[in-house]
């Protein structure tokens, strides 16, 4: 899904590489109707995975993450802040 920031409450649309942060995602393969599963051999099982390409916007990289989970499938994720800028925002109001 590469044409809008993959965070549904910004839908930014998708026009430049070089803006946001894009994420490459192996995700396991939806047979359709009446495919037959593969063989069970190596090659086959490659075939049951498939590539997906996600985009979030640069405002949403700043804050979120993609992760992908087999039951839920692509999901959005808030980035933790590092603890130390916020003991050094913290650090520097005291000593003003």
């Amino acid at each position: 899904m590469l044409s809008q920031c993959a965070n549904s409450q910004c839908g930014k649309p998708f026009l430049k590489l070089r803006e946001g942060k894009l994420f490459v995602v192996e995700i396991d393969r939806v047979l359709r109707p009446g495919e037959k599963i593969p063989a069970a051999f190596v090659s086959a099982r490659r075939q049951q995975r498939s590539i997906e390409h996600f985009w979030l916007c640069d405002e949403c990289a700043l804050e979120w993450t993609l992760i992908y989970d087999r039951e839920f499938g692509i999901t959005l994720i808030a980035l933790k802040r590092p603890v130390a800028n916020a003991a050094s925002h913290v650090a520097g109001k005291g000593a003003a």
